[in-house]
């Protein structure tokens, strides 16, 4: 009868509540352990744009405007992900710019994620499994072995220690609990109770949530489906499929998906939709399943000496057989499919795991134009995996022996995964250790030899006495002639030879406008063009100006670019005192972007260092309009306060009575 195999379960429960505990913590202290060396180590790439140089995520006061623009800072989204941004500067209002305190935040989320995990698997192995005498043990130590192997992955490192990635891992947050809710729900309806709460709560407010931290939340109902086509199958408490749950995927998942794609079909058909990457949309969708492969693999046998920071020297594929793998790789995408439709009756676990994995690179492996790969993009895919590894390893065997030899298997395949972990986190430790093993990974990079070159100018600090200087030159040189190789590595050999007083070569400057003129202007054209700028207008770096200005006129040559041109006002009215060519400049710029706060920011300075108050006013007004919540009113009182020193400052002086 049922009231004893609940009893006898309840029992099972009892007797492993603890040792379960004892273990999640325990890996809560090993996964802490693996990972406290790479907290050491900077920022890198993505987190300068996202943190160090973003001004309005500098948040120093305690004041509500202030940080409403920090949290709709980003420069990575149009959606701004406002609770991620909000989390950053939190950590800036602490402790500043501190790499450490910023990565032991994303250590805590992470480690907070493995509990979710842990909950999650849990929780859907009891509605996958029949409930016999002893099976709920094994569930609690599958569930542990999940979230283990999941939370020790080395693919996993980079929602840790990349800081910025902190948008994916904390978006993961709402994703896990969500999908723990959602199958909460489920075992609660069917088992003849009350379930709508918890799954509406998964599916709705989680998801919106995530959203909130990076884009990647959408994809939870699609998740939460995979688990009605693996495992519940849709049914109710008595057995029949409930129409009302093809309702809800219908609303929650296949209308959002038609939104999605009517809102980016009209900019995919447009001819310079690609135009920022070097491959093309037929290039991306024959080169994204070897990229989907290469997961799988590292993610089942992860290997040190491939896995980093830096993919950008990824073989694109330009047609079936070039390379050969891209034909395969086409082929095994719907093999993968055809193996999880057939495992759906045997092993429904392995079925779903294969279809997360899947599943979760669908955003960033088809046609938006994204770089073509970076690992932290599996940080759900890779439980997809461990989900199925824990199925066949602890659940699948039916005989004592073949038990023992698959939880020795898992001991073996976690400790493995945690060496890797602990080499990759020490890799990270310290940022020239990270830049030169990245340069040894990774020879054709171009971002990983331009940041070693980068690393080494830091070491010099600029002494032109320092022993580093003809390392640092032939680095710089180096990455000038790596493969698909950007402005970077000109821009900072100019500003390294400017600064300890070496000749600047005029190769740099030829080769960096020919670069502009020849590709179009990406985020990072625009950031080497704002740090030459800013050396320049600093005073730091001596350029001579019609380099400058045909650099300038190189990086226009395919169209107005409002952030060129505001570079260029800033470097004509700082080093040329041209105050007149910068006012058209940036009024330029702000006709072009009218929504941008900086340019008006810019423009109201101008105009009150020329004395033109009524102009300056009504750049201020303009300002407080763009920020609708109030996020500008900070900057638009302070430009107030300087408008009314330098109308004081224009006043005469009243003569002191005698």
């Amino acid at each position: 009868m049922q009231p004893i195999e609940t009893h006898r379960s309840a029992r099972a429960g009892s007797t492993t509540h603890w040792p379960l505990t004892a273990g999640v913590f325990a890996l809560l202290a090993v996964v802490t352990a693996l990972y406290w060396p790479g907290l050491g180590g900077g920022y890198a790439f993505d987190d300068f744009p996202n943190i160090v140089n973003n001004q309005a995520l500098h948040v120093t006061r305690l004041v509500w405007n202030e940080w409403l623009a920090a949290m709709l800072s980003s420069p990575a989204s149009a959606l701004q992900r406002p609770l991620a941004m909000l989390s950053f500067a939190i950590n800036h209002y602490f402790t500043g710019l501190d790499p450490r305190p910023m990565k032991l935040t994303n250590l805590c989320v992470h480690l907070l994620n493995a509990v979710l995990v842990y909950g999650l698997v849990r929780s859907l192995l009891r509605v996958a499994l029949t409930r016999e005498h002893g099976q709920d043990r094994r569930i609690g130590w599958a569930a542990l072995f999940t979230a283990a192997i999941w939370a020790l992955h080395p693919i996993n490192l980079m929602g840790v220690l990349y800081i910025v990635q902190r948008m994916e891992s904390l978006c993961h947050v709402f994703v896990f609990a969500g999908l723990w809710m959602y199958v909460a729900g489920r075992a609660r309806q069917r088992n003849g109770g009350r379930g709508w709460g918890l799954i509406l709560c998964g599916l709705v407010v989680c998801t919106a949530l995530g959203l909130l931290a990076k884009e990647s939340a959408a994809l939870l109902p699609l998740y939460a489906a995979c688990v009605e086509l693996c495992v519940l199958g849709f049914r109710n408490h008595e057995g029949r499929r409930d129409p009302r749950f093809f309702g809800l995927f219908a609303i929650v998942l296949a209308l959002p998906a038609i939104i999605g794609m009517a809102w980016l079909l009209p900019g995919m058909l447009t001819p310079g939709y690609f135009l920022a990457r070097n491959f093309t949309l037929g290039e991306r969708l024959l080169t994204e399943p070897r990229v989907v492969f290469d997961y799988l693999h590292w993610t089942l046998l992860p290997n040190l000496r491939q896995l980093g920071l830096n993919h950008d020297d990824y073989t694109i594929s330009h047609s079936l057989w070039n390379p050969p793998t891209t034909a395969l790789a086409l082929l095994g995408i719907p093999a993968l499919l055809v193996l999880a439709w057939f495992c759906r009756r045997r092993r429904p676990l392995v079925s779903l795991g294969l279809l997360w994995f899947l599943g979760a690179h669908l955003l960033t492996a088809t046609i938006i134009p994204f770089e073509l790969m970076f690992e932290h993009r599996n940080y759900f895919a890779s439980l997809g995996i461990c989900l199925a590894l824990a199925d066949l390893l602890l659940l699948a065997p039916a005989t004592p022996s073949a038990r023992r030899a698959g939880t020795m298997v898992g001991i073996l395949l976690m400790v493995f995964f945690a060496g890797i972990t602990d080499l990759r986190a020490r890799e990270w430790s310290d940022p020239f250790r990270f830049s030169s093993t990245e340069a040894a990974k990774h020879p054709h990079s171009a971002r990983a030899t331009y940041d070693l070159a980068r690393s080494l100018v830091i070491i010099t600090g600029y002494r032109a006495n320092s022993p580093y200087i003809g390392e640092t030159f032939r680095a710089i040189e180096h990455a000038r002639q790596t493969p698909r190789s950007t402005i970077l590595p000109d821009q900072a050999g100019l500003i390294f030879a400017a600064r300890i007083g070496a000749p600047l070569e005029q190769a740099w400057w030829s080769d960096m406008q020919a670069k502009l003129r020849r590709y179009p202007l990406g985020p990072q054209e625009e950031a080497a063009l704002a740090t030459l700028t800013d050396c320049a207008v600093t005073h730091k770096c001596a350029f001579p100006s019609d380099a400058m200005l045909a650099t300038y006129d190189a990086a226009s040559s395919q169209g107005a670019n409002t952030e060129v041109l505001s570079m260029r006002g800033n470097y004509v009215l700082n080093v040329l005192g041209d105050n007149a060519l910068a006012m058209r400049l940036w009024k330029q710029a702000s006709a072009l972007r009218p929504g941008e706060a900086q340019y008006h920011i810019s423009l109201a300075k101008l105009l009150m260092a020329m004395g033109r108050d009524d102009e300056s006013r009504a750049q201020i007004a303009q300002l407080r309009k763009l920020g609708r919540l109030g996020q500008n009113e900070a900057m638009a009182q302070a430009l107030e306060a300087r408008l009314h020193a330098a109308i004081a400052a224009r006043r005469p002086q009243t003569p002191a009575p005698q």
